[in-house]
């Protein structure tokens, strides 16, 4: 009868330890399977004559055979400000922030030249450029947005100053080939893509996958 009643003691212990350890990975999950999001501000390029000319320079950067990741040219975009991580509270206070604040932005932008980040000794990336005045009134834009989610105290504090209006056609993945690269990069540092006009600010979801990112619309800013 008392080894019964032990028995019935360590058994009825051990459920509470799984009872109780069972409660805490509950408690813990709860909190682990919140959604979050990776996120950036940014103007789309919808324009069909830029992008082919975009996509010719890029079949151009193919034939010189440099280990590139070619960026689809349906995807074209000038990001404002890169969120990272948010969750859907942090996706509803930026929408509230900047709604009635952004929509009448409207820019004509001329496209020119080709660049490298962060150098020609270490190319990461391969951008087109603007002209100078509308890299100016783009520089204008991120400061008045960055200025507005400034009261949304979660997202990490970005420096104005480091913002670069430029959009991105290649990724490199290795030095081969880099003098090529480098010299047809030199050799278009002028080269004219003509115009268009960007306009609606879009708050977008970054899904990385083996293909590349791809992009969606969590909102748009529209008049």
């Amino acid at each position: 009868m008392t080894e019964c009643l032990k028995y019935s003691a360590r058994l009825s212990n051990r459920r509470l330890d799984r009872t109780s350890s069972g409660f805490s990975i509950f408690w813990k999950h709860s909190h682990l399977d919140e959604i979050h999001l990776r996120a950036f501000l940014s103007y789309d390029i919808d324009d069909l004559n830029f992008l082919g000319r975009v996509h010719s320079v890029q079949n151009e950067l193919i034939s010189i055979g440099a280990d590139l990741k070619i960026v689809n040219p349906k995807i074209l975009h000038f990001t404002i400000r890169f969120l990272g991580e948010i969750d859907e509270v942090d996706k509803t206070d930026i929408i509230s922030t900047l709604r009635g604040r952004v929509e009448e932005f409207e820019l004509v932008i001329s496209f020119k030249g080709l660049g490298t980040f962060p150098d020609e000794r270490r190319i990461s990336v391969v951008w087109i450029g603007i002209d100078p005045k509308s890299g100016k009134e783009m520089e204008k834009q991120a400061a008045i947005v960055n200025n507005l989610l400034k009261s949304v105290h979660t997202l990490q504090t970005v420096d104005d100053e480091r913002f670069s209006p430029h959009v991105t056609i290649a990724r490199v993945r290795s030095g081969r080939n880099k003098e090529e690269l480098v010299n047809f990069v030199r050799e278009n540092r002028s080269i004219e893509f003509g115009t268009t006009k960007i306009r609606n600010l879009r708050l977008k979801q970054s899904v990385l996958t083996p293909h590349g990112p791809e992009y969606s619309d969590l909102h748009v800013f529209e008049k």
